[in-house]
């Protein structure tokens, strides 16, 4: 059996801690800047997910 884990997102200029999750058998998608979860497929148990960046206006 898996154990849990905690994921923990900080701010590395203020060391607040903006989001905490304990994630038991599930997984976590981070995105910072400008990239971003463009879209997700699930298939059964598969999960496929897409991460964009986003392109400069102008």
């Amino acid at each position: 059996m898996a154990e849990p884990i905690k994921v923990t997102v900080t701010n590395p200029s203020t060391g607040e801690v903006l989001q905490k999750r304990i994630l038991m058998n599930d997984y976590a998608v981070v995105c910072a800047g400008d990239r971003y979860v463009k879209s997700v497929q699930i298939m059964g148990s598969t999960h496929m997910i897409a991460i964009a960046k986003e392109k400069p206006n102008g």
